[in-house]
């Protein structure tokens, strides 16, 4: 009886395959490294808040997820490059403070990545 548990235990662990060990990620695709970002995913804001006298601008990511502090965004209104922002911090929840580079911002203007 003790042989054939070990019997079984020694095929149940052959089958199975350490993390990090084998013939590579099981996850990666075939094709090369270049990751293509869909459209919904793309990181883009929505200006919510404008202080002109202390040149800043607050802006809400929603759940595409916050940027990482001094990324670049370009604003647009209408379709049209009206200004740029350079993200200072602090961010909360779904929301960054970006310094105004140049342009004239209004509440409601997108933010798109530079």
């Amino acid at each position: 009886m003790r042989n054939w548990v070990t019997a079984v235990v020694a095929l149940g662990l052959a089958g199975c395959a350490l993390p990090g060990k084998g013939s590579g990620d099981p996850l990666a695709k075939p094709g090369g490294g270049t990751v293509v970002t869909p459209g919904a995913f793309r990181m883009e804001g929505r200006v919510v808040r404008t202080n002109v006298r202390l040149n800043f601008v607050v802006l809400d990511f929603g759940l595409t997820g916050l940027p990482t502090i001094g990324r670049q965004f370009a604003i647009y209104r209408l379709g049209k490059k009206v200004g740029q922002v350079r993200v200072s911090g602090p961010a909360w929840d779904t929301y960054a403070v970006a310094d105004i580079i140049e342009g004239e911002i209004w509440m409601g203007d997108e933010a798109r990545p530079k």
